[in-house]
């Protein structure tokens, strides 16, 4: 019971809940309702819950249906429809109006949160960067191959080394990297002197042929290529395959 109860979301959990706190308010309001003992008021519970789950116009909706339960209950004691219009006009836009509220404000709450989520994700997205250059750190590269390596997609770790560049150098090499590859590409640095791409790559040799495209791109930078999970699922493997592959190249160039 306690796994299947896990299983609902908490927005589903509190719209049960409601509707379990209208079918008691309403069987209360049959057996025992009667002028000035205010069950009806049970239903701003049913309301608030549908409110916080669902947003306003689902709170607003509730308040309907409350007013609707309250119309029901009244017929049922035989009170006529003529005399019940006055308070069930009340009712309707004290139930509506509250429903509108809280659904209103707990959306409002929820746009807030995930905007802060968004806030904090770019900033700890941000601290795995260099501040001078932009670049990912090494350890920022190596759980970015991490995570893709979990997906179990294919993809291209390419290895460069930049030699002794500056830091304006780099920062040029990185813009002219991303503008070929995109935003969905992850690029930083693997050591003092080498630089590392992360990229989609469907076989080994499209990771080939997108280590030729880079170098005839930026010029004056040689790439070594590995490939996902062909050459290995950790990111030090994938690093090293990389790395293996740039020094027999560098060395086959003399």
């Amino acid at each position: 019971m306690g796994d299947l109860l896990e299983r609902v979301s908490i927005p589903r959990r509190m719209e049960a809940t409601a509707l379990l706190v209208y079918a008691v308010v309403f069987v209360l309001l049959v057996e025992y309702g009667r002028p000035g003992l205010g069950i009806s008021q049970g239903f701003y519970l049913a309301i608030v819950l549908i409110g916080l789950a669902g947003g306003p116009v689902s709170g607003a909706a509730a308040g309907v249906l409350a007013t609707l339960l309250c119309a029901i209950a009244g017929t049922v004691h035989g009170i006529l429809l003529s005399a019940l219009i006055e308070p069930l006009a009340i009712r309707l836009a004290a139930f509506t109006l509250a429903g509108l509220a809280v659904g209103y404000f707990a959306r409002r709450g929820r746009r807030m949160l995930a905007e802060s989520l968004g806030v904090l994700d770019e900033a700890l997205r941000h601290a795995r960067r260099e501040a001078a250059t932009g670049a990912i750190t090494p350890a920022g590269i190596q759980a970015r191959i991490a995570q893709r390596a979990e997906k179990q997609w294919p993809f291209a770790v390419l290895v460069a080394d930049t030699g002794p560049f500056s830091e304006s150098a780099l920062r040029d090499a990185l813009r002219r990297l991303t503008a070929a590859l995109g935003d969905e590409s992850d690029i930083g640095r693997v050591g003092e002197n080498r630089l590392a791409v992360v990229t989609g790559s469907l076989t080994p040799e499209e990771a080939r042929d997108i280590a030729f495209d880079l170098e005839r791109t930026l010029g004056g930078l040689t790439f070594g290529w590995a490939f996902h999970p062909h050459d290995g699922d950790e990111p030090l493997a994938l690093v090293g395959a990389a790395s293996e592959r740039l020094q027999a190249r560098r060395a086959a160039a003399g």
